[in-house]
């Protein structure tokens, strides 16, 4: 009996792990290219950024050569498990900037991401991140360390990752590569390459954004102040 369960257990963690995605896919600094032969890197990432808050950003599954959309994707996502070992998929569609600010190296933003756990949405804190613009052109736009609180996974803590490879402002399009982790009472990963289109928000979209904060579960608010209080 013993014998039998010593081969079954080492099985499960292999389905599991095989069931984890991975950030492989990942470059952190490529090359960027610019749409117009006429703009610099700095010019364009201006244009392309320094609109009016708030702004969506819709994201996609791309194809790093054509650049455009992969057939049938509505974001970019991690796998995983959560809870007891429960294998899951989350779906990042895209995000609402509501705040932005200049900073040394590009600019400071909050950010709603929308997102789904197996078609379930999370309810999160609000991403604290920044669009950082590099001495040697690159550009990588990263969120950092925000709350979700899943149903059925519970409360972990994601981080997100797009560096950018190529911008045409005029049509406010960039693609590149992007990672998203989470870990906590799940835990997943997820690479690739993406495509991103920024388009103007409204007031509404904030205000929806704000209503959702103050629905946070009351284990979710304890869960985030104990790891503030760690930092």
């Amino acid at each position: 009996m013993l014998n039998r369960y010593c081969f079954v257990l080492p099985n499960f963690v292999l389905l599991t792990l095989s069931a984890c995605g991975t950030t492989h896919r990942f470059v952190d600094e490529p090359q960027l290219t610019v749409a117009g032969a006429d703009k610099t890197v700095h010019q364009a990432t201006t244009e392309l950024f320094a609109g009016v808050t708030p702004y969506k950003v819709s994201l996609c599954e791309a194809d790093p050569i054509s650049k455009d959309c992969k057939k049938g994707s509505d974001g970019v996502r991690a796998n995983g498990v959560g809870g007891l070992f429960i294998p899951l998929v989350l779906n990042v569609s895209g995000m609402t900037v509501s705040r932005q600010i200049p900073s040394d190296a590009g600019w400071a933003i909050d950010a709603a991401v929308q997102s789904r756990a197996d078609a379930i949405p999370p309810l999160c804190r609000t991403a604290h991140g920044r669009i950082l613009l590099r001495d040697n052109n690159t550009i990588t736009v990263q969120l950092r360390n925000f709350y979700c609180n899943w149903v059925v996974v519970g409360n972990v803590v994601v981080n997100a990752d797009f560096s950018i490879d190529h911008i045409d402002s005029q049509n406010k399009v960039f693609n590149g590569f992007y990672k998203i982790t989470f870990h906590g009472t799940g835990n997943a990963a997820g690479s690739g390459y993406f495509r991103a289109v920024i388009v103007p928000g409204e007031p509404k979209d904030v205000a929806q954004v704000s209503k959702d904060q103050t629905e946070l579960p009351g284990s979710f608010h304890h869960s985030s102040a104990f790891s503030r209080s760690r930092q």
